[in-house]
């Protein structure tokens, strides 16, 4: 059975080792000898070097002895800063803290946690489960840099349990956004700004021109889009002549995110266009949206597990993007699932050792399901 000092002190230990986006080799070897030790087979593919990383993404398989399909089970090693030398403790009042001025980085070790206590557990116990696998991302956090590089080739799961979303355990996401990024340059001409300066066109006007044309916030119920920064210029007395923009927008519709996108392009072109400028926009596809039906049997599993252990289900949409995105463009159907943690990303995250608990036994329920 799942054991709460062991999954603790799992959890503890594996907050103490720096595991930044795209340095996530400490960790990963840590649990290559774990998961090793218990009888698992560990690989590793080359997404570290394609993405300036000294480590790759793991693939774990245990083997089962339940017939059926494989299950896969997928977190991420990479954490957030404030991320270096956490200390986490356990308070009085049952809640995990980091001790410091860092992040506790629940997001993801509950997962990881989590996962590596349902092996344990299941070895340890015997017990009859699905064969399963286990999917390790790298760069999670740095835009899902690491599952870009998956090898689906190595996968044999259809469906999937992405454990990397807040809220205490039975929080299940259905419906996810896909995400457009827009490199935007705006190149006009430089002039002395006091003597001639009709004779230049300043690449920050025409951006700010273009910016306030733009549909931008919360731009209907399924799509939003933001600017993250303008930069540009020089000097007061030069007429600037470059200007660059980054951008995004994200949508839960397809349609709406490519129109959304070519919107604010257009803008920036008709700006351009107006004023005599020259505009270069990109635009990079980081992920697509998708959706799952509650019926679908990745769901009713995830349900049944809930009414196992006490949990009610409930089912949300979200406005951000996860590994599950891209592991949907490759055939598999995954629920991106709560473990526990809270406030992620802020140095206020914490996490209870009961939704710690509940989400290794989540996984487990869900590893033993014949179905």
């Amino acid at each position: 059975m799942i054991n709460q000092q062991r999954l603790l002190e799992a959890f503890i230990n594996m907050t103490r080792i720096d595991s930044p986006s795209l340095a996530e080799r400490a960790l990963a070897d840590w649990l290559s000898v774990q998961f090793s030790a218990l009888g698992c087979r560990v690989r590793e593919d080359q997404a570290g070097s394609m993405i300036g990383g000294n480590c790759g993404n793991l693939y774990i398989d245990c083997p089962g002895s339940l017939p059926g399909p494989s299950l896969l089970f997928s977190v991420h090693l990479d954490r957030v800063e404030p991320g270096h030398h956490i200390e986490a403790v356990l308070g009085e009042d049952g809640i995990i803290r980091s001790a410091g001025e860092t992040i506790l980085a629940a997001d993801d070790i509950a997962g990881i946690a989590a996962l590596l206590e349902m092996v344990r557990s299941l070895k340890e116990d015997n017990r009859p489960h699905r064969s399963i696998e286990i999917l390790m991302s790298v760069g999670e956090e740095a835009h899902l840099q690491g599952i870009h590089h998956v090898r689906p080739d190595w996968i044999k799961s259809t469906e999937a349990y992405i454990f990397d979303t807040s809220g205490a355990p039975g929080i299940a996401v259905l419906e996810a956004p896909g995400h457009i990024r827009l490199d935007i340059t705006i190149t006009g001409k430089s002039a002395h700004a006091g003597i001639e300066p009709d004779k230049g066109i300043s690449a920050i006007q025409v951006a700010a021109v273009a910016v306030n044309a733009m549909r931008l916030g919360q731009v209907d119920s399924e799509t939003t889009a933001n600017i993250g920064s303008i930069s540009g210029g020089g000097e007061t007395n030069i007429v600037a002549e470059q200007c660059q923009i980054t951008a995004e927008c994200r949508s839960r519709s397809q349609s709406r995110l490519h129109e959304q996108a070519d919107h604010m392009e257009q803008c920036v072109r008709e700006a351009a266009d107006k004023a005599g400028a020259r505009a270069e926009v990109r635009q990079t596809i980081s992920y697509l949206p998708y959706q799952i039906e509650p019926e679908a049997p990745v769901a009713a599993r995830f349900a049944r597990a809930c009414a196992q252990i006490g949990l009610t289900p409930h089912y949300i949409s979200t406005g951000g993007g996860s590994d599950n995105n891209v592991l949907y463009r490759h055939g598999i159907t995954g629920l991106v699932l709560s473990c526990g943690m809270q406030q992620v990303h802020s140095t206020a995250e914490c996490l209870s050792l009961r939704d710690l608990l509940q989400t290794a036994q989540l996984a487990e329920t869900l590893a033993i399901d014949p179905v």
